[in-house]
């Protein structure tokens, strides 16, 4: 008699109602041979507790002492003190509640990550609009404290400038998050033009004032290192000639 030929749609509904799925980290077919090997492990660290505590019970002991021994290793101390890792079974469900439950997971990580996105647009947005509204004296100490998170590593202060409710600090917090590779502060900058081209002018403005800063030190050192050469070439010229 042949068999009655049934749909696609057919074969997936009963797919999905009569197959079964577990969660675990092993297959369906070493699960057996893995659940005996972790049984047989806790009943063996059970039967060590217990000879632990019989181990006083020696034979050819008085009964007295038998007995005080017997009155001390109750069944209450032994469960208490049984292998605190109980075994547990995750259970089986059907491959329609396996996909229901990844879907819902999938909606719960798209949801995750959209909230997270928003944070750090949120941050990176504060952090410009603080950083490019600075001029004056106050922009160059805060291009210097940038200049020094970026060459120095100071937990205490990475931790403060964290903790800080100043705006001027959040914003370093962040320069110093970008300009280290942390990748979701950069993702928020590249994600909106405009944030990332006011970044730019700020980072090139940063740069020109400590250029400018560096100037009078290295023209210092510039003249240091040529009077040098002149005392030598004075020194050569004063030696006697042989």
């Amino acid at each position: 008699m042949a068999r009655e030929r049934r749909s696609p749609q057919e074969k997936k509904r009963l797919e999905y109602t009569r197959n079964h799925f577990t969660f675990g980290r092993q297959s369906s077919r070493t699960f057996p041979k893995v659940w005996k090997r972790k049984k047989a492990y806790v009943n063996r660290s059970f039967r060590r507790i217990g000879d632990g505590l019989l181990a006083q019970a020696k034979p050819g002991i008085p009964a007295e002492e038998a007995v005080a021994i017997g009155e001390d290793v109750t069944i209450a101390r032994i469960e208490k003190l049984r292998d605190r890792r109980a075994l547990h079974k995750g259970g089986t469900v059907s491959v329609g509640e396996k996909v229901k439950l990844k879907l819902e997971r999938r909606k719960e990580m798209v949801r995750r990550r959209v909230g997270s996105h928003e944070k750090y647009d949120r941050l990176a947005a504060s952090a410009v609009e603080t950083l490019t509204s600075l001029s004056g004296e106050q922009l160059a100490e805060v291009a210097h404290r940038a200049s020094r998170l970026c060459h120095f590593i100071d937990q205490r202060q990475i931790l403060r400038l964290r903790q800080s409710s100043d705006p001027i600090d959040q914003a370093l917090h962040f320069f110093r998050s970008v300009s280290w590779g942390s990748a979701p502060e950069k993702q928020a900058l590249c994600r909106n033009k405009e944030l990332w081209d006011a970044w730019s002018s700020w980072i090139d403005t940063v740069n020109r004032i400590l250029r400018r800063d560096r100037r009078p030190s290295e023209r210092k050192e510039q003249e240091k290192v040529e009077t040098e050469k002149k005392l030598k070439a004075v020194n050569r010229a004063s030696r006697p000639s042989e």
